[in-house]
């Protein structure tokens, strides 16, 4: 009876963690439902076995969403605050269930490495191609070559609940690819190998087709990186291959050779055009002042983007201050809402999971703990839905096998 109710109780987690990483098809006014119920459904299995907590994981992956709830004590824009918080939950929630998960669990979510892998990459999969394949069929405004124009625009405004940003669409086929890196190192059966090479082949056609230069700069290091960790040279002409083709494909494609080339001349948009590197050329250099002003604590989660809006006005950047951009750089957003400690905080959170990762060969976390922090030189992943809830989820759940306890059992590069 015991081992009936054991194996009903770890489905139920199964199950949960499945839901998880299908998030991606989630409508976006869905998807906090959906992390609220599978909350709900860990805390009631736990609290049905008894349930102990692992202080340590807990206190380090939630440190930085309690400095930040702090920050809400000296802001002005109380409502803005809140509401930013409650974006940023995730920091918060994610880390209160993984420190739930004991040995026995984990050592069973560990059996099921590779199936929830699949899922997450399916996922991602589906959302792209029906997304394009839908509003190509049924809009006659679009050919082909114009589909491929305004995909980008499409995904963003035309999708109702659906709708994101191209570039965590960008990231989540990157994440996918990374996660099709760990599957195809342990398949030995060539339609198998096949079949995930095209589906890559698809994803790295979207990623192209978006033209993010962040997610493209960020994949091709850490699949640099994840050949490294694989130990083989018969690898290495590989890597140059497949490192070479991308690159050629990046610059045969006047969109994402556009994006490219804006680097060979970055300037102020008040003496040069208004390309996204130069914008966030000069929101660097804005950013930067104001951390200047108030390195120590920040000016809180509240008021940190009015201030930065205020200032856009005040140095004549009317386009800046219309368009609301944030800081457009993770590490300059911690500084503006908490100051150095913040940032020493996140730093030291990210560095501890990494090192511990790194212990116990824990190369999926390695990878996206390096691909995320890339990411966060151009884009504020943590204040979007979009962007935090993965990333709190990938890391607290990927962070369950930095674990002492398990050192004795299969590593999970080997599941």
């Amino acid at each position: 009876m015991e081992r009936i109710k054991g194996l009903f109780e770890f489905r139920a987690l199964h199950t949960t963690l499945c839901i998880l990483f299908a998030l991606v098809i989630v409508p976006s006014n869905l998807k906090a439902v959906v992390i609220f119920l599978s909350a709900l459904t860990i805390l009631v299995v736990k609290i049905k076995n008894g349930f102990s907590i692992r202080k340590s994981f807990l206190l380090l992956n939630s440190s930085v969403y309690l400095l930040i709830v702090i920050t809400l004590f000296y802001t002005t824009n109380f409502d803005y605050g809140i509401k930013k918080l409650s974006t940023m939950l995730s920091l918060g929630v994610f880390p209160i269930l993984f420190s739930l998960f004991q040995k026995e669990e984990i050592i069973q979510v560990r059996k099921k490495y590779k199936y929830y892998l699949w899922i997450y990459i399916i996922t991602v999969l589906l959302f792209n191609c029906i997304s394009f394949l839908w509003f190509y069929f049924s809009n006659p405004n679009y050919d082909f070559p114009g589909i491929i124009e305004h995909f980008e625009t499409i995904v963003r405004v035309d999708m109702g609940k659906f709708n994101i940003h191209p570039i965590y669409l960008s990231m989540h086929c990157a994440i996918a690819i990374l996660f099709s890196f760990k599957i195809l190192s342990t398949l030995v059966s060539k339609k198998a190998i096949l079949l995930l090479l095209s589906i890559d082949i698809v994803l790295l056609s979207f990623i192209l087709l978006y033209a993010k230069k962040g997610p493209i700069i960020a994949l091709l290091l850490v699949f640099s990186l994840f050949l490294m960790f694989q130990r083989n040279k018969k690898h290495t002409k590989t890597h140059i291959i497949v490192v070479l083709c991308l690159v050629g494909v990046t610059v045969a494609i006047p969109k994402t050779r556009e994006r490219f080339v804006e680097l060979l001349k970055i300037e102020n948009i008040q003496t040069g055009p208004i390309t996204s590197t130069n914008i966030r050329y000069t929101i660097y250099d804005i950013a930067q002042d104001l951390i200047k002003k108030s390195p120590v604590i920040g000016y809180g989660i509240g008021d940190y983007n009015d201030t930065l809006i205020k200032q856009y006005k005040s140095d004549g950047e009317a386009i800046l201050a219309i368009r609301k951009y944030n800081s457009h750089n993770q590490f300059f957003s911690l500084l503006l809402i908490g100051g150095i400690p913040l940032l020493i905080v996140f730093l030291l959170m990210i560095g501890v999971n990494l090192i511990y990762a790194i212990r116990y060969d824990n190369q999926l976390l390695i990878l996206l703990l390096i691909f995320y922090c890339i990411v966060m030189f151009t884009e504020n992943i943590l204040e979007r839905e979009s962007g935090v809830i993965f990333f709190s989820f990938f890391i607290n759940f990927f962070a369950l096998f930095n674990n002492g306890l398990l050192e004795n059992e299969n590593s999970p590069n080997t599941q």
